[in-house]
């Protein structure tokens, strides 16, 4: 299961931080284009949602670099990016843009699986 959990956690960690990337440096006009929800916000709240799924991508793989560290990167940026993900859901709820609806309650389950292990039950 460790390997399962490594392997989502750099999956994760390249959806995000190229998403974000994406969203970054796009210009407005084409993401509005490409998604719905872009023309329903300000330009400078698309990009700090960028920023935010770039900081947190990154987050999901340091600790791969930094084993010593106590820091909860992974604790962190996956409770971040389930509350982002919560966020865009709600708002394609709002503007009725159903179908997105689904691909971020998969990714709030996927980041859950990644942020908060269960520990097994020892019987003794």
């Amino acid at each position: 299961m460790g390997y399962l959990r490594k392997a989502i956690q750099v999956l994760l960690f390249a959806v995000f931080t190229f998403g974000g990337l994406d969203r970054l440096v796009q210009p407005i006009d084409v993401l509005a284009e490409r998604m719905l929800w872009v023309s329903y916000f300000d330009p400078s709240v698309v990009r700090a949602i960028a920023l935010t799924e770039i900081t947190c991508g990154i987050g999901l793989i340091l600790p791969f670099l930094f084993k010593n560290l106590q820091f909860k990167f992974v604790l962190y940026s996956g409770s971040v990016l389930i509350i982002t993900m919560i966020g865009a859901a709600v708002t394609h709820l709002v503007i009725g843009d159903y179908d997105q609806i689904i691909v971020n309650l998969v990714l709030v389950a996927i980041i859950a699986f990644i942020t908060f292990p269960r520990k097994p039950i020892v019987q003794g």
